[in-house]
C-alpha cells in the first residue's frame, strides 16, 4: 500500500511501521500549468502547481492516502485546496496535514511529537495496520539500509566517481519506492559508475569538472543538474530537500510508538535548515560547513519565481562565501517555463568565475 507524500517532513519510519510506503510526489521542472491549477493555487511556486496537476488529472489515484506538509506557503495552499476537492469528491483518497515545525524547545518537540502520532492514526487507518514493537523494528531496519545506500552514494559522488545528475536520480528512488525496490535501483546505479565521470563533448567551462554546490529552490527532477554536468560542471552536493536534505534514511529504536514518535521529533529539530522555515544565518553556517566538506570552488543559487524563502539568504550568503574566496552564480525569480534560459545564465556565470580564478 502507498501514501503520498507532498513536502520533506514525513518521518518515513512512521508511515512503513504502519504498513505502507511513502511515496514523495515532487513534481518537475518544466511542464504546462494548468489555468485550474493556477486559478487554485493563486500566486504559488510552479512546481506545487505541477504537483496539484499531477494529483488532479488522476496520475497517482492508486495512492492510497496523501499526507501533505506545512513546510512552505506553497505546500500549505495545496493542501487547502485538496481539503475543499477532497469534500467534493475530487480526489479519491484522504488527505492529511502534518504540520511539524522547525527549531527546538520542550514545546515544539512535544507539539511535533503528537503531530507524529497523529500521522501514524491516519496511516493506520487506511491501512489497517497498527504500530507495534515488531513493525517498528523492521520498519527502523528497512530505513537505516535505505541510509546507507545513500552514503555510498554521497561518498562516491564526493570521489568524483558518481555524478550529481545521478545521485540525485537515487535520492529520488529512495523517496517514491519502497526501500527494497529502492536498494536494487540505487545498487545498479553504483554500479554503473565504475570509473570517474567523463564528459561526452567538450566542456564549456575552461576548467572542466568544476565541483559546485546548489542553494535556493529545491530540484524536483536533475533537469538542471543534467545541463550544469554536460557544460563541464559536476555537482558535489546540495541543501535542497529533494537531495542531501532529505528526510530519509533516519530511523531510532523504540518499544512503542510514543517513544518512537518522541525520538524522532528530537531528530527533525537536528534536521538541516529549510530555507522556507529557518534563520538565514542557520543556512549560511551549513552552507559554509558543506562546501568546505565537499570541496566545493563555488556555489550555484537557483530560484524559482513566488518561492522567496532562499531569496532571503542570499544577502548573508554573499559576503560570508567571498570570505572563503568561493563564488555565488545566482539565477533569482525563475519563470514558470524559464529553467532553460536560467540554467544557460548560470553556465555563462560559471564561466566568468571559472576564467577569473584561472587569471589569479
Amino acid at each position: 500500500m502507498r501514501i503520498g507524500v507532498v513536502g520533506a517532513d514525513v518521518p518515513r519510519q512512521v508511515v512503513l511501521a504502519c504498513g505502507a510506503v511513502p511515496v514523495r510526489i515532487l513534481g518537475s521542472w518544466t511542464g504546462a500549468v494548468s489555468q485550474e491549477a493556477t486559478e487554485l493555487l493563486g500566486a504559488a511556486d510552479a512546481v506545487a502547481a505541477r504537483v496539484l496537476d499531477e494529483i488532479l488529472s488522476g496520475d497517482h489515484d492508486e495512492l492510497a492516502g496523501l499526507v501533505v506538509c506545512n513546510d512552505s506557503m506553497a505546500d500549505l495552499r495545496v493542501y487547502y485546496v485538496l481539503r475543499i476537492l477532497d469534500e467534493r469528491g475530487r480526489v479519491p483518497f484522504p488527505v492529511h496535514l502534518l504540520d511539524a515545525p522547525r527549531g527546538g524547545g520542550a514545546h515544539r518537540r512535544r507539539f511535533v511529537s503528537h503531530q507524529y502520532e497523529r500521522l501514524a492514526a491516519f496511516v493506520s487507518g487506511v491501512t489497517g495496520q497498527q504500530v507495534d514493537a515488531t513493525s517498528l523494528a523492521e520498519a527502523a531496519a528497512r530505513e537505516a539500509k535505505l541510509g546507507q545506500a545513500l552514503e555510498a552514494v554521497q561518498g562516491r559522488r564526493r570521489e568524483r566517481v558518481l555524478s550529481g545528475t545521478t545521485a540525485l536520480t537515487a535520492y529520488r528512488a529512495a523517496a517514491q519506492l519502497s526501500p527494497e525496490d529502492a536498494w536494487e535501483r540505487i545498487g545498479e546505479l553504483v554500479r554503473s559508475a565504475a570509473e570517474p565521470v567523463e564528459l561526452d563533448e567538450p566542456a564549456e567551462l575552461a576548467g572542466a569538472r568544476v565541483p559546485v554546490y546548489l542553494t535556493g529552490s529545491s530540484h524536483p527532477d536533475a533537469t538542471v543538474y543534467a545541463a550544469l554536468e554536460a557544460a563541464g560542471a559536476v555537482v558535489v552536493g546540495e541543501d535542497h530537500d529533494a537531495g542531501d536534505a532529505a528526510w530519509i534514511g533516519d530511523a531510532v529504536n523504540a518499544a512503542t510508538l510514543e517513544e518512537a514518535c518522541a525520538q524522532l521529533a528530537d531528530r527533525h529539530t537536528a534536521r538541516p535548515p529549510a530555507a522556507a522555515r529557518s534563520l538565514s544565518s542557520e543556512r549560511t553556517e551549513h552552507l559554509l560547513a558543506e562546501t568546505e566538506r565537499c570541496g566545493a570552488a563555488g556555489v550555484v543559487a537557483l530560484v524559482r519565481d513566488l518561492d522567496d524563502g532562499p531569496v532571503w539568504d542570499l544577502a548573508e550568503y554573499r559576503p560570508a562565501l567571498a570570505s572563503r574566496d568561493l563564488w555565488l552564480a545566482e539565477q533569482l525569480r525563475v519563470p514558470a517555463g524559464g529553467v532553460q534560459d536560467a540554467t544557460a545564465g548560470i553556465i555563462r556565470a560559471l564561466q566568468r568565475n571559472v576564467n577569473r580564478k584561472d587569471a589569479l
